[in-house]
């Protein structure tokens, strides 16, 4: 029997962890972790109206399924690591006119940063999440059972050491309907709750407001590439590379291709000319790879993704310490700098990077 402790974020993935753990005979503890709230939104200058984040309601839910399993539960505050480490590097990167991914900074950060040092300094054999992946032979992560699911491509910058000590039960699951009916079965009340839709703790904040009330407002022109200005827009820090919607131009639909912070202009493309949002290389730096010998100089043949909802790409990796040069086997769509590019073979995640 191991201890475990659990994440639980009060959602049904993490409840169906818990209980199957459980089930499986281990000393669960369950936690919840406050990482949002409206004095942190009004802090960097926010309106509480953006507010989309009811922790306390979560943490509820996520106490009465512990009840439920009769397991310990706890609160972690973890507020201030959070917008330290995620909110000011997300706004900083838009800031810069980069697409960052908080999502991984959340996993790498708070859930296998700051709450799996305070679970192992607690006596945990374990940490266990609701993430749709699976671990194989103890020290590799590999996608989650159910492919529509599969949430390793936010896994990257997890460490080796922290995966042979992590367990994601709900990755052997093949589809989310089962997660719900084991969810219904042992009686939880979080199995007909909705997943949780916009980023890592902030819930429905919607971000383009929260970048406008912390970064303010900067107008500027759309242009196309020919420097013919088509319209305005409040800053060019809130758009990114590939994005259709919220232009407001006529005789569309438009693309957007470029992003220029420096002169705060965005360049945008019409839609018979979306070749200019296909390219073939790219650099990657900040790299963690999973598996060995990924030494300076190595050539990697493998698949990578540049967004979380993309079919994969065979590609060429050149690999050194601080950099790995990436060339696609066929153009890629809106390669974004900020962006994590994620290597696998197979259903095997290798690694990733940040895309500079």
């Amino acid at each position: 029997m191991a201890k475990i402790f659990v994440m639980m974020s009060g959602g049904v993935d993490s409840s169906v962890a818990a209980a199957d753990l459980k089930a499986q005979g281990h000393d669960i503890v369950g936690v919840f972790m406050k990482c949002w709230s409206v004095e942190q939104l009004e802090s960097l200058g926010a309106s509480q109206d953006l507010y989309g984040c009811f922790w306390e309601d979560d943490a509820k839910d996520a106490r009465l399924v512990a009840n439920k399993l009769d397991i310990p539960f706890f609160v972690w505050d973890f507020e201030k690591e959070y917008k330290q480490g995620v909110v000011d590097y997300m706004l900083s990167e838009y800031k810069s006119g980069r697409t960052p991914n908080p999502d991984v900074m959340c996993n790498s950060i708070i859930k296998f940063g700051i709450f799996y040092k305070r679970a192992m300094e607690l006596g945990a054999d374990f940490v266990a999440t609701g993430h749709y992946a699976r671990k194989v032979e103890n020290t590799y992560i590999y996608r989650g059972n159910d492919t529509n699911k599969d949430q390793s491509y936010f896994l990257w910058r997890v460490k080796k050491e922290q995966i042979a000590k992590t367990l994601f039960p709900i990755g052997e699951y093949s589809r989310k309907a089962e997660v719900r009916q084991r969810a219904l079965d042992s009686g939880l009340i979080t199995a007909d709750k909705p997943d949780s839709q916009g980023l890592c703790f902030i819930g429905d904040t919607s971000l383009r407001d929260l970048l406008i009330q912390t970064l303010g407002k900067k107008e500027g022109d759309i242009v196309d590439k020919t420097g013919k200005i088509l319209g305005k827009h409040p800053g060019a820090f809130l758009y990114t590379i590939g994005q259709r919607g919220g232009l407001g131009l006529s005789g569309g639909p438009w693309f957007v291709v470029k992003v220029d912070v420096l002169n705060n202009q965005v360049i945008v493309t019409h839609e018979g000319d979306e070749e200019a949002l296909m390219g073939q290389s790219l650099i990657a730096k900040d790299l963690n790879w999973l598996v060995p010998d990924m030494e300076n100089g190595r050539i990697l043949k493998c698949e990578a993704q540049i967004r979380y909802r993309q079919d994969p790409t065979r590609c060429t990796v050149k690999i050194d310490s601080k950099k790995a040069e990436v060339v696609f086997d066929e153009p890629v769509r809106a390669i974004s700098s900020g962006q994590s590019i994620v290597f696998y073979d197979g259903d095997q995640m290798l690694g990733g990077g940040v895309i500079s």
